[in-house]
């Protein structure tokens, strides 16, 4: 059923690793020094696919905690307002994405603090050549697999730089939390493989609060990449105020939906847990199946990351049952191949 001749790259020991990737990240991400860096004004993190992901987490996971902006920037170009009082996150595992080597050279124009997340390549050497803060990831790991050393070496330098109620034994304990959940999801049968099975031909709908798309973001990408499959992400309460209308025509497709609900209720206040029990009893009739997978954190950041990992396990198993290499990502290398032709 889970034949591990269709993992011939190793994404499972890539998966199992993550909580070692904790500890360590969080600690480089503290010892970066940036002499002559101010108090920024706002965060920009700049990336693409699973290099920008660790923004978008970090986003939701510090909305209570910072009283500067977050901003998350996919593309070439960075905002306007970036200057010299901006704090620049350049994240890129390869240190070759084409749209983040471009709006690295915007921010050294425009002056910005920047610090460099890469493994090596181009990124790397302009790093090196204007003498700027980086962290280095070992290099070996699909982008998607790097997100511990991206997303924690980021918020070892926020809690360095900018301060956040984020301390070490909270770094420890999320890292022996995901280490037992580790233990129960690699022993089917289990919640996850469970879902993988119900998943065959079907199309994965996932809702979440808004207070944490970036773990559905995470849960549609890594089933993209991994599985090869079709996700479909939004949140409440703005699905609330259209998607729930859409989903009767075609009725046969709207049948193969499998709607996952993501619950994280440290994130949801009252209304919003009013509104995925409302939500549930209006389309139980109407998608193929609804299922709830529930987060289990003592505190914000074990809550996300243990939602995130079951996300990861998903992925991983339902590429097993639909017989695919978790690993390469074909289309993304051809397209970037033509792209450079």
């Amino acid at each position: 059923m889970f034949n591990s001749k269709y993992d011939p790259s190793g994404m499972l020991k890539k998966i199992k690793g993550f909580p070692e990737q904790i500890l360590e990240y969080w600690k480089k991400g503290q010892s970066i020094q940036t002499d002559g860096f101010s108090k920024p004004s706002q965060l920009v993190i700049t990336g693409m696919g699973g290099s920008a992901i660790s923004g978008d987490l970090l986003k939701d996971l510090l909305f209570s905690d910072l009283d500067i902006p977050i901003i998350v920037n996919r593309g070439y170009n960075l905002p306007r307002f970036v200057n010299e009082k901006s704090l620049l996150f350049i994240s890129s595992y390869s240190g070759n994405t084409e749209e983040t080597i471009n709006a690295l050279k915007e921010g050294l124009r425009k002056k910005a603090m920047i610090v460099v997340f890469t493994s090596n390549g181009e990124i790397g050497k302009i790093a090196e050549e204007k003498g700027l803060p980086v962290i280095k990831f070992p290099k070996g790991y699909p982008p998607r697999s790097a997100l511990g050393f991206s997303f924690f070496s980021m918020l070892g330098f926020v809690k360095n730089h900018i301060n956040i109620p984020i301390e070490e034994r909270d770094i420890n304990n999320l890292s022996q939390k995901l280490s037992g959940l580790r233990d129960k999801l690699i022993k089917p049968p289990n919640e996850i493989t469970g879902l993988s099975e119900s998943l065959i031909n079907k199309m994965p709908f996932i809702y979440i609060s808004r207070r944490l798309k970036s773990v559905a973001l995470r849960w549609q990408t890594q089933i993209n990449e991994n599985s090869k499959t079709f996700a479909h992400i939004n949140v409440i309460p703005e699905l609330n105020h259209n998607e729930i209308v859409g989903l009767e025509f075609p009725h046969n497709l709207i049948k193969q939906v499998y709607l996952i609900l993501l619950r994280c209720e440290r994130y949801e206040n009252e209304q919003i847990k009013k509104r995925f029990k409302v939500t549930e009893t209006l389309l139980k009739e109407v998608v193929g199946n609804i299922q709830t997978i529930r987060a289990e954190g003592e505190n914000n950041i074990e809550d996300i990351f243990s939602l995130l990992y079951k996300g990861d396990f998903l992925s991983y198993y339902l590429a097993l049952q639909q017989k695919v290499d978790p690993t390469p990502v074909k289309r993304i290398d051809i397209l970037k191949r033509r792209l450079r032709e």
